[in-house]
């Protein structure tokens, strides 16, 4: 097994998705490899679920699993309703933690239209930092649900925004001093401020009126990881442009001074469309976030990128975050602490 990180597709596959209790009726949508939500049908109404932890985080934990778990609700297709919400405190937490923690979690609320609607609160000698896991809930009115299972060969797969925003953000708040001698400040205080981009609430309600096959928040693995596991879902392959893909200059910073391919980097914030008709739905985003067409699905099961310098590149297997490489590579000087928040590879729990 992993040491680190989300478990691979394939052990998923052996461990986790086999057993998912009674098969009842009411559910549309269980658990399956690139999906995050699962769906009931409770009357007429259709109801999305989905979970998420964020773990090892000293800070946002509020903010993140309310953006987090508002993302995979969007992407099911539902507008998001309610959290539940569960936070464990190590021994020790001050007032001070437990209150900025449920303030974040007030504001996005209000940002983003949800309820916290209860939850538990504890302090444990369990844990050593503070963890926080949410539930969401959200109502599919119009009944169109967007799922990996739709998408098919030959669809336009559109990116909005950059390609690693999450780590982006991590790496640059979590060491903050340890960039103090290698970059400008400015650079320095812009990759801290990336946490503001981690929502996909604004594109994700675009995109929706245009009914794309799928939608898909690139979380853990990266924009790579994301279509590797919405494509291998269905048994498609893909061919995407690197050179189509955009890169901020404070993700390129972190690049060239880590070796690190920003494609496998952790990208909450960054939404896939899955669509066969990608012309309207991007002038419809253009108008608020940058958008692109990236490549295609393809028939033929093979994965490539095709890298800038004119390299095509086999995807064999789903990649493995950069941040978990970085983190295993430097931890013996750095003593890394870094923070992932839930990936996006399984069902309605956040594999």
């Amino acid at each position: 097994m992993e040491k680190i990180g989300k478990i691979s597709p394939s052990a998923l596959e052996r461990l986790v998705f086999p057993f998912q209790g009674k098969k009842r009726e009411e559910v549309i949508w269980g658990a399956q490899l690139g999906r995050d939500c699962g769906v009931v049908q409770l009357g007429k109404e259709l109801i999305s679920l989905t979970c998420d932890p964020i773990t090892g985080s000293s800070f946002h934990l509020g903010l993140l699993a309310t953006q987090v778990v508002v993302n995979d609700l969007i992407c099911s297709g539902a507008e998001p309703v309610a959290l539940l919400v569960t936070l464990i405190f190590p021994p020790g937490v001050s007032e001070a933690e437990i209150e900025t923690t449920m303030r974040e979690l007030d504001e996005a609320g209000r940002e983003l239209g949800v309820s916290i609607i209860g939850g538990h609160t504890e302090i444990s000698e369990a844990v050593n930092r503070s963890i926080i896991h949410c539930t969401g809930l959200g109502w599919i009115k119009d009944g169109y649900l967007p799922d990996v299972s739709k998408i098919e060969a030959g669809d336009y797969i559109v990116m909005t925004k950059g390609a690693g925003i999450e780590g982006t953000a991590i790496l640059f708040s979590e060491r903050e001093k340890e960039w103090q001698n290698l970059l400008d400040e400015a650079t320095i205080n812009q990759g801290k401020e990336f946490w503001k981009m981690m929502s996909v609430f604004r594109e994700g309600k675009i995109a929706l009126p245009f009914h794309p096959h799928a939608l898909h928040d690139a979380t853990e693995g990266g924009v790579l990881g994301a279509i590797w596991e919405a494509c291998t879902s269905r048994g498609l392959g893909f061919e995407i442009e690197e050179e189509k893909i955009l890169i901020y200059p404070q993700t390129q910073a972190l690049v060239k001074l880590l070796n690190l391919d920003p494609l496998k980097l952790i990208s909450s914030g960054t939404l896939l469309i899955f669509t066969p008709a990608p012309l309207p739905l991007l002038q419809a985003l253009r108008e608020v976030v940058p958008a692109e067409a990236i490549g295609k699905v393809t028939e033929e099961p093979t994965k490539i990128v095709i890298r800038r310098n004119g390299e095509r590149e086999e995807i064999k297997e789903c990649p493995k975050d950069e941040l978990w490489r970085i983190m295993q590579s430097v931890k013996k000087n750095w003593e890394i602490n870094f923070s992932l928040t839930g990936a996006s590879s399984g069902g309605c729990w956040d594999w």
